[in-house]
């Protein structure tokens, strides 16, 4: 039985070694570790004499988001272990798939493109009065973006799925006793992380972080729990944020 299928969540659930503590926990673990992740870049640069350390940390989201990654796979093992299972039973990994896991990821980006550019217009014609998203991603040195495009997305992409698909929507989905509550608690959560990714102070940019993050966030709950297998999601996740750093910060630097 895979031990992270819903039948041997219903178990966990009945002999008490899956309960409350460790969802919740998780719940809002890597918004914390997002604000702690950034506050560490922030006092490099106090250090280094800025006048503006918070802000100039902002851009280096996908170097230090490696950080956040790190913090949630360390609570991940800890919270499995606890459960009897393993970090990696949460992928669902089958070698026998990988192949049509790989083709489907690629087959997943235009689809997923649907509802991060929708939900993009949408708020940004809410909050902006313009169907586009407001600056993000600001100028890098160039090791730090060719990081921030082959590195910190696969890591990036397989962290956040096992986060909210692979471990906190079934855990949800059972102990909640709903499948609606369930999507509808991770995927705000998921949502609600965007708003501090990076954590800007400005109240309308992080509103429309949160706001234009809710449609491909509901999109891939549903999609995981059609398929429960991370693999797919998980690939497609990480061409797109490796697509937006290299047009938005590794290209303007290449043309330089």
């Amino acid at each position: 039985m895979d031990p992270n299928s819903q039948e041997a969540l219903l178990r966990q659930r009945e002999a008490a070694t899956l309960t409350w503590r460790g969802p919740a926990l998780m719940l809002l673990a890597r918004a914390v570790f997002a604000v702690g992740a950034q506050a560490v870049v922030a006092a490099i640069f106090a250090l280094r004499a800025s006048l503006t350390p918070w802000h100039d940390a902002e851009p280096w989201l996908p170097v230090y988001g490696t950080l956040i990654d790190a913090g949630c796979l360390a609570l991940l093992w800890r919270l499995t272990r606890r459960e009897g299972i393993g970090l990696f039973d949460l992928v669902g990994f089958e070698r026998t798939r990988l192949v049509r896991d790989v083709l489907l990821g690629f087959a997943l980006i235009p689809v997923s493109l649907v509802f991060i550019l929708g939900g993009t217009y949408a708020a940004g014609w809410l909050l902006y009065g313009t169907p586009s998203q407001p600056y993000f991603f600001g100028t890098l040195p160039l090791p730090a973006a060719v990081y921030g495009v082959l590195v910190w997305p696969f890591i990036w992409g397989l962290t956040e799925q096992m986060t909210y698909n692979g471990y906190l929507l079934p855990r949800f989905q059972v102990l909640c006793r709903s499948t609606s509550v369930a999507i509808a608690v991770v995927a705000f959560a998921w949502s609600l992380q965007h708003v501090v990714m990076p954590l800007t102070f400005d109240a309308k940019f992080m509103a429309f972080r949160l706001l234009s993050s809710v449609p491909f966030s509901v999109f891939l709950t549903l999609l995981y729990l059609r398929l429960r297998r991370l693999v797919p999601l998980a690939i497609a996740h990480a061409l797109l944020d490796g697509a937006s750093v290299l047009i938005s910060v590794l290209l303007p630097l290449v043309r330089t």
